[in-house]
């Protein structure tokens, strides 16, 4: 198990994902970068959301920037609890800038059969910072 946020979670994810057979990533997914900066609990944590691909460190040119506690992105990325970040939002715990019409599609988002796996798959590794 690799705890969330650390260099060897991102080793971790990036092993998982590369050995991950047919990942079928959607458009809207594809379609988007979008950096993420959590509050970790021993700092901040830049990664991205890189066309649907999670890696560590933020794009040069990202279409959306999103800061958020790391509980609430564990429970995104990791648990798959999109109805999170709505609810973050809305709290005012998750903040957004960029072109928000690039994360409209994303709402309405549901995995496909591949990625669930990976989630799936990515959650069970996952010891909570």
């Amino acid at each position: 198990m690799a705890k969330f946020l650390t260099p060897e979670w991102f080793t971790m994810i990036a092993a998982l994902t590369d050995a991950a057979q047919g990942l079928e990533i959607p458009k809207a997914m594809k379609d988007a970068v979008v950096n993420l900066t959590i509050a970790g609990p021993d700092g901040p944590v830049e990664m991205r959301m890189d066309r649907g691909i999670m890696r560590p460190g933020h794009a040069a040119a990202a279409d959306v920037l999103m800061q958020m506690p790391a509980d609430y992105a564990l429970r995104i990325l990791v648990a798959g609890d999109w109805s999170v970040g709505m609810k973050g939002y809305i709290a005012r715990k998750i903040t957004l800038s960029g072109n928000m019409r690039k994360l409209i599609p994303l709402q309405v988002f549901k995995p496909t059969p591949t990625q669930d796996a990976l989630r799936r798959e990515i959650q069970r590794q996952t010891e909570p910072a």
